[in-house]
């Protein structure tokens, strides 16, 4: 988010501004009103239009990575467009480039160089030092994914409540655990058995950092009654591969970037969704993110 609120009657809107954001993601290939949505471009820092736009863009461009298979007048149809032209024009106008010619882009072009820049159709260094530093060798890379020691697992799936919101700020992931924790806690919604999960709606390869979102999650028990006002969800079990992480977030991402270019390649699996989830060993509104361990789970199925 671009600007906090500032009273009451704006920290109101606020929270029904989360509530828009989550219903977006979840019908990003549905037409929206945009009545509801009156004071978006002041938070958001984006019309609604251009919002929903560049989700859809921004997510079919990771399908035409994962998916080989997947054909333009498909990815037209998932991306909400009306028609394969207007898809292909949009995603030109977005990425500077066709839908076919960013499928032939190497995902170690995209890794070494950066995010892709939209608009301008050429790569942009959000910060190479840090996040983009993925200059290995093979032996390198087969020495850190056998490091992650990587493993298939069945998730159970976990009911959650959660808060959305954006890697825009420092210390976004534990500020905003902070404020869904001053929710829950009254409320009797912590337990001994909690979990703490955030899920990255968006990854950095065509997303800028600065507008990743995140899913901040705790969970709940079946069959607790919720309070009105606060998003619910269920973060679903099945297969996935998944490794321990701890340190920077810059860190995590470098450890995704590993598992994408060596150990899925080789593993038999593909990646089933784009969004994956990490789950906190205790709640990272309590220590510094940097200290808490984490298990990354990412959604797989046979390739």
């Amino acid at each position: 988010m671009h600007q906090p609120p500032e009273n009451q009657k704006e920290r109101e809107y606020f929270t029904r501004l989360r509530t828009v954001l989550a219903f977006i993601q979840e019908n990003l290939s549905e037409d929206m009103s945009l009545e509801k949505l009156k004071i978006f471009l002041r938070y958001v820092g984006e019309t609604p239009k251009q919002y929903i736009i560049r989700l859809r863009l921004e997510r079919i461009a990771h399908y035409l990575k994962l998916y080989p298979e997947l054909s333009i007048n498909e990815a037209s149809v998932q991306s909400g467009f009306s028609s394969p032209s207007a898809f292909i024009r949009a995603f030109k106008k977005y990425f500077g480039v066709t839908p076919e010619a960013f499928r032939r882009i190497s995902m170690d072009e995209i890794s070494k160089k950066g995010t892709f820049k939209p608009n301008i159709g050429r790569f942009h260094e959000e910060d190479p030092s840090d996040l983009w530093s993925m200059n290995l060798t093979e032996e390198e890379l087969t020495d850190l994914n056998a490091s992650m020691n990587i493993g298939v697992t069945t998730f159970q799936g976990l009911r959650v409540i959660f808060m959305d919101s954006h890697l825009g700020e420092p210390d976004a992931i534990p500020k905003t655990f902070a404020t869904l924790t001053r929710w829950a806690e009254p409320r009797g919604l912590l337990t001994e058995d909690t979990q703490f999960v955030d899920i990255l709606l968006d990854m950095p390869f065509f997303t800028e950092l600065g507008k990743c979102r995140f899913r901040a999650c705790i969970s709940v028990a079946e069959g607790v009654e919720l309070p009105k006002g606060m998003g619910t969800t269920l973060i679903p079990g099945g297969r996935c591969a998944s490794f321990s992480v701890k340190g920077s977030l810059q860190g995590g991402f470098k450890k995704l970037l590993a598992f994408g270019h060596g150990w899925i390649t080789q593993s038999g699996y593909q990646i089933a969704e784009i969004t994956g989830f990490q789950v906190y060993s205790v709640n990272p509104a309590t220590k510094p993110y940097e200290t808490i361990q984490r298990q990354i789970f990412i959604p797989v199925r046979p390739a």
